[in-house]
Parts: structure tokens; sequence; C-alpha cells
């Protein structure tokens, strides 16, 4: 099994209050205060240390062992609390050992869940297994060993050792390679909709960017020469079959289906 995976955050207000001087303000303007703050000591980034990353929707595809697409959806059973998103998503690593895919979920998304995890107490061995049966690995390879894609593909990581890093978003490889990308909502655009209740809007948006990272995923496959072109255009069938056709990125993901197969012409 395959989980590509992806996580919305927003500033923790409450970690915000305790370290930052934002007394008086209403939680919108105490997050500008405090990554105006810390912009002022580290270059003018405004990226808060990993630990103010609040998890708000944890989204994935799952496929099977070869790539062919099963289902989209969250983690959580539906509930917004950042306890039960991790507690579930660790309960179905566990459960599973599935392979994960991501874009950038070694250098933010499972450090952040890990950092985030400790809130609450959760454990998590097997992320730290160094003996996995089910997978058939030595003690040597596991979830944490860099480059090892059997265990945990990071496009962002793996695509990087091309060439240059910097500047290397999901976004722009996509409409590059002909997937729809941020089509409708950007990243930096989740905290206002979280505080204007748009909480399934951040999943949908979140279900939209697994999409693209699964799709880039079967392009990574086919450069590499695992997947053949017959295989790839049948599992894009399938993602367009299963997606949810309620969903506000189904449009623009089934048109961009029905290009990329009739540029095959299979």
């Amino acid at each position: 099994m395959i989980c590509i995976f992806d996580c919305e955050t927003i500033p923790d207000i409450d970690l915000i209050r305790r370290n930052f001087d934002v007394e008086g303000l209403g939680d919108a303007a105490a997050i500008e205060k405090a990554q105006s703050l810390y912009a002022e000591g580290h270059g003018g980034s405004t990226f808060l240390p990993l630990p103010y990353h609040r998890l708000v929707a944890l989204s994935a595809v799952i496929a099977d062992e070869f790539g062919h697409f099963i289902k989209v959806g969250d983690f959580g059973n539906g509930s917004d609390e950042e306890e039960a998103i991790i507690r579930h998503f660790f309960d179905f690593i566990e459960a599973k050992n599935p392979r994960l895919v991501s874009f950038n979920g070694r250098g933010f998304d499972m450090p952040m869940l890990l950092i985030r995890a400790m809130r609450y107490n959760l454990s998590f061995p097997a992320w730290f297994d160094q003996n996995n049966p089910q997978l058939n690995k030595t003690k040597w390879e596991n979830y944490r060993q860099r480059y090892a894609e059997e265990f945990h593909t990071d496009l962002l990581e793996t695509l990087g050792n091309f060439g240059a890093v910097r500047n290397l978003r999901l976004d722009l490889l996509c409409t590059m390679a002909g997937i729809p990308g941020k089509y409708d909502v950007s990243g930096d655009q989740v905290t206002d909709l979280y505080f204007a209740g748009e909480l399934e809007k951040i999943r949908e948006y979140c279900q939209s960017d697994v999409l693209n990272t699964y799709w880039l995923w079967l392009k990574y496959e086919l450069l590499k020469g695992r997947l053949t072109l017959q295989d790839y255009a049948r599992f894009l069938a399938t993602m367009q079959e299963k997606m949810p056709r309620e969903r506000g990125y189904y449009a623009p993901f089934s048109e961009a289906i029905d290009a990329e197969l009739a540029r095959l012409e299979l």
C-alpha cells in the first residue's frame, strides 16, 4: 500500500501568546505581529519554527502497492482536533506500514507531526522501527533513512538531487508537467480560511495537493522506468473515475487528465 500525504497547519496562537509580546491583540493580529517580530531576527522570514505549527488538516491519496489509485480523503474521522488527526495517521501507519510519498514531507510534515505529537503524549514506534518484517528491510533501512524510497519518497528531496532545490515548488513542477497545481487556494490563505470557519475548504485544498503529488509521483515512476505508459494512463483513468465529483478540484483535474490521455494517444 502507498500513502501520498500532505498537511495543512496554522500558527499555534496559544504558544504565540506565551512567547511573543502580543497582549491585547486578537488572534489574527497576534499572529501577524509574531511573524513580523520573528522576521526581524531571521532575515525577513515569517516562517515560524515547527512547534508553532498546529495541524488542521491531513489528507492522503491511498494507492495499492503498484500505485493504482484507490481513494482520496482525510485523516481524523471528520474531527478538526489536532490530536485526533495525528493519532489516526499514526495508527494507520502502525497498522498498514505503507510506503509514504510526499513533497517536502521529510523537511516539514513528518518533523512537525512528531513534534506536535509530543504535546499529546502519543506513541509512534513504527517510525523508529529498525526491523520491519512487512517491508522485508534490514535494520539499516527505515522510515527515517534519507533516500530510502521504499519507505518514504520525498519528491522535493529526490528531484532536488537533479539540481538546485532553491525555488523548487510543487505548484511550479505541476504546472510545468501539465498537472493542475494550485487552481483555487494557496497555502498562505489557510490561516485566513481557518479563522473564517472554512475548514472544509482547507480540507478540499489539502486533498487537491495530494492529488497533485500523486500525479507528479506517477510521472517520477515513469521517469525511472518503473511504470509503463500504459499503466500510467490506466492509473490516471482510475483516478478520474474515483475522485469525488462534488469537490471543487474535480473539474480541473478531470480536464487535465482528459488532455493528458489524449496527448498519450494510447
